[in-house]
């Protein structure tokens, strides 16, 4: 599988699963993985403001190392419990 740069990403314009070895991915709306907290929603105002395409991406699982690229910012952060709900998702 090609890697996908921030570039090709954001050119395509399409949201797609990606692997990367050691790592597992998912693309989407980030309220998917929190949807069964309803104390974690999105207000609608918070929603409307993700207006492109926003990639999540588990670079570390066991640490709960997360990189979300939205636009051309790559965001990394540690959050073993978004992580968690990720990998269920993808099962």
């Amino acid at each position: 599988m090609q890697p996908v740069t921030r570039r090709s990403f954001i050119a395509t314009g399409t949201a797609g699963a990606i692997g990367v070895a050691g790592a597992a991915t998912i693309v989407g709306p980030l309220t998917s993985v929190a949807a069964a907290d309803t104390a974690d929603e999105l207000t609608p105002g918070e929603a409307a403001a993700l207006s492109g395409p926003t990639m999540l991406q588990v670079l570390d699982a066991a640490n709960g190392t997360v990189e979300i690229l939205v636009d051309e910012r790559s965001i990394v952060f540690t959050d073993k419990t978004l992580v968690a709900r990720v990998l269920r998702a993808t099962r």
